[in-house]
């Protein structure tokens, strides 16, 4: 496990926004296998979300997905995404915020907390303790992790927390419950920049 070291909180927004805006048109979000996340939680857990807060979105394209995963299921929960630069307010369903701080408004309420983005953290203790703190009594937060996160040694400016699969599962049981690891195993994946395999780690409050 891996942590990046930045002179200061300054230096990390002007590295997350630069890494934005250079990323902007890449999409690493697969929505087959976002699909098959919610299929899963629907048919499983009877989780019928009514808000969902999708971190680090870069373009938005999570938050369409879920609405319209949703919406073939007859349901029409409110989804939000965050994103630190500035490029978010050219985004629907998207907000401009820092995923390491929390609205009072979301404090226990959200049913489902999605990002493939956790990477992003320069904090990764204080910014699960954050988005747990959201997730409301049968809600879950779901982190997205794939093989080309499994190399501590990438860890850098725009990907600041580098670690192993098996060091995110010994980090988040610290504190959380991991209650299913789903993957896209058979599926077809269409993510625009990242086809491969990808691991859908599910977590609840102890």
């Amino acid at each position: 496990m891996k942590l990046y070291d930045y002179d200061s909180y300054e230096d990390y927004v002007a590295a997350q926004v630069e890494g934005n805006v250079r990323k902007i048109n890449n999409s690493y979000v697969d929505p087959i296998s976002l699909s098959g996340l919610v299929g899963h939680l629907y048919e499983e857990y009877d989780l019928k979300p009514s808000t969902i807060i999708c971190h680090g979105t870069r373009r938005g394209l999570e938050q369409q997905y879920f609405l319209d995963i949703y919406s073939k299921l007859g349901l029409s929960p409110s989804v939000i995404g965050t994103e630190i630069s500035h490029t978010a307010t050219e985004y629907p369903h998207t907000i401009q915020w820092d995923f390491h701080n929390v609205k009072d408004e979301w404090v226990g309420s959200i049913d489902i907390i999605y990002s493939n983005s956790f990477d992003h953290s320069y904090k990764p203790t204080e910014c699960l303790d954050t988005w747990m703190s959201c997730i409301s009594d049968n809600g879950v937060c779901v982190l997205e992790y794939s093989d080309i996160c499994d190399n501590e040694f990438k860890s850098g400016p725009t990907d600041p927390f580098g670690a192993s699969l098996e060091e995110y599962k010994n980090f988040i049981s610290k504190k959380y419950n991991i209650v299913d690891i789903l993957t896209n195993d058979g599926l077809d994946d269409k993510g625009e920049s990242y086809n491969g395999r990808r691991y859908y780690i599910v977590i609840r409050n102890k």
